[in-house]
């Protein structure tokens, strides 16, 4: 009696072999798109890291120009932003992550004044800081102190790179400071 299965030798094709092979192929196809796609991943995420590190440092130095009045805002109001005696900003510098080099250099390329506005008696507040410098000490025609401040609006532009990389940043950004003075110092 014959059995039922029979094996003729060197018969076999080695078609488990080739199929196998595919598989294999495949898998390694799969395994390089999505490697692939974890790396852009990582480096959409590291620019998106870098350009929020440049724009808060561009941001720290608007605030440190604005806040500077006898270095800043006086000179504005004195001799305007262009003239001899202006205030002078340049460069500066961040170190991001507290190894003492600067990571991040930040340029202010041009700062411009918008425009002067005098402060209206009805927006102060006297409860708030920036607003009690404003009352002067007469009355006016009805029995108010008049208004003795400005608001002025600045537009500062800056160019933020990154030292390692050179990758850069440009942001421009509008301010607005309350000022004791009535000058208007967008006509210099």
């Amino acid at each position: 009696m014959k059995p039922c299965l029979q094996q003729r030798p060197g018969k076999q094709q080695g078609s488990v072999l080739l199929i196998t092979m595919v598989f294999l192929l495949l898998f390694a196809i799969v395994a390089t798109a999505v490697f692939r796609g974890s790396q852009t991943s990582v480096q959409a995420v590291g620019n998106m890291q870098w350009r929020t590190e440049a724009i808060n440092a561009s941001n720290e130095v608007v605030a440190n120009i604005l806040s500077d009045y006898d270095g800043f805002i006086q000179p504005a109001l004195t001799h305007g932003l262009n003239g001899p005696g202006a205030p002078t900003v340049t460069a500066f510098s961040s170190d991001v992550n507290g190894d003492g080099k600067a990571d991040i250099s930040v340029n202010v390329d041009k700062v411009e004044c918008n425009y002067v506005a005098p402060v209206k008696w009805e927006d102060l507040d006297e409860e708030k800081k920036e607003d009690q410098q404003c009352f002067g000490s007469s009355a006016n025609q009805m029995g108010e102190p008049p208004a003795i401040c400005s608001e002025v609006q600045f537009s500062v532009a800056l160019t933020a790179t990154d030292t390692v990389s050179a990758a850069n940043v440009q942001i421009e950004q509008g301010v607005g400071v309350r000022v004791n003075s009535v000058t208007n110092v967008c006509d210099f």
